[in-house]
Order: structure tokens, then sequence, then C-alpha cells
């Protein structure tokens, strides 16, 4: 079978251009696929601040920061360890992505064609959960894992990505989240190239479905921080 279109083209008068009305669909940041051809979308940027709360190894927190560079934003991350984001540097292009210290201030200026993703690399350190942003910038808190103390103020962020938790985690972020029983059991039992996102009291588990040039940048999905 030929990759070729079922139907002959089509020619369009110029003067009919103005008649054509294209819908577009609310775009978004690709988090993965909820299945097979089945993508899932989350809106990072918005007129008002969006906090992201990501409770995964660093790989996670530079595939995410990546593709938001497909929607626009300007990347800073905060971090102690920045030959861990060296790779998403080299990814980016020129000027689009920078590192700098912990606890320094977020740029500012954004607008909705150039957004700002402000990538807090906390580790299991101690840091507050939210900055004081403007309109068109997200935080995302990238730590390695759930700790008693973080779950109960998970519920402050508008979404909350996990990798796979220890099992005793498992409970008190099902009660947290006043998810069922049934669904939460599988935070312990995620492969290293799913995560769960929680958001408006939903969850999905999506595969993160990386491509050929975030594998090449990034490497393999991976639990192992660093």
């Amino acid at each position: 079978m030929s990759g070729e279109p079922a139907t002959g083209a089509h020619l369009l008068p110029v003067e009919a251009l103005p008649q054509l009305d294209v819908p577009l669909a609310a775009g978004g940041l690709v988090l993965g696929q909820s299945r097979p051809g089945q993508p899932v979308v989350v809106r990072l940027f918005g007129n008002r601040p969006t906090y992201v709360g990501i409770f995964a190894a660093a790989y996670v927190g530079r595939l995410l920061a990546f593709r938001s560079l497909a929607v626009g934003a300007q990347v800073t991350v905060l971090t102690p360890r920045p030959a861990s984001w060296q790779s998403l540097v080299g990814a980016a292009p020129r000027r689009r992505v920078t590192l700098d210290r912990p606890g320094q201030p977020a740029p500012a200026g954004n607008t909705a064609v150039r957004p700002l993703l402000l990538g807090e690399d906390v580790g299991a350190g101690e840091a507050p959960l939210r900055r004081d942003l403007s309109a068109w910038q997200t935080q995302l808190q990238l730590r390695p894992y759930v700790t008693p103390q973080l779950i109960a103020p998970m519920r402050s962020y508008d979404l909350v990505v996990l990798q796979r938790v220890p099992p005793e985690a498992v409970r008190p972020i099902q009660l947290a989240f006043g998810l069922p029983a049934d669904t939460a059991r599988w935070f312990a039992q995620l492969p290293d190239d799913m995560v769960a996102a929680l958001a408006g009291g939903r969850v999905q588990f999506v595969n993160l479905v990386p491509t050929q040039v975030e594998t090449a940048a990034f490497g393999p999905p991976t639990r192992r921080d660093g």
C-alpha cells in the first residue's frame, strides 16, 4: 500500500481563501501519550502564573523543559548541579536555555509569544513551593522523590507529575488527592518511561514517548536521578 492520499489534488482559487475557516484546538505541551495515538497535552502557560511539581528523575525535568521550547518558551533552570543540565543546553536553540544558581529572581517581561519556564532543581533540599510570578510564567519544581512532608503541599500545584514512587507513599498520595485505591496502586508500579499526571482532581497515566532527537540528547527514560 502506498503512502499517497486516497484522493487527488484539489485546487483553490486565491480569491476563495478568505472563506476558509480552520478551527484550531487549544495548544499546549505534549506530555506524552495515554495510549498509542492519543496525545496528552497540558497547558503550561497562561495569563496567570502556573505552578508545576515534578517528583521524578532529572531526566523528566530535562525532557519537559526541552518540549516547552516547542511552544516558544524561554527556559531558565536554577540548579546546584549545572552539569546535569548541559545536555538540555546543548540540545536547545542558542540562548533559549539559561542555567543559574538556586535562589536567583525570575526574569521579567514574558508574553504569550515568549513565556518563561522557570525550572527549580530543588533536589531533596527545602524550598518554598511557590514563587511570586507574573502572567506567562511557569514555575517547575523538580524533586527526586515524594517525602511525607511534601504530600499535603503537593495539592497547591496546578499540575503534579509523578514518576514511580515508593510503596509507602501510595496511600498518603491517594488520600491527599481523593483517588480510588485501584488507581493509586499503580504509582508504585510505573515503568521508567511512564508518569502519572495529576490535575483538577484527575489522574492520567502517560507514556513519555521520547523522540529520536530527545533520546539522542538525554538517553532513554530512567528513574535514576542525575
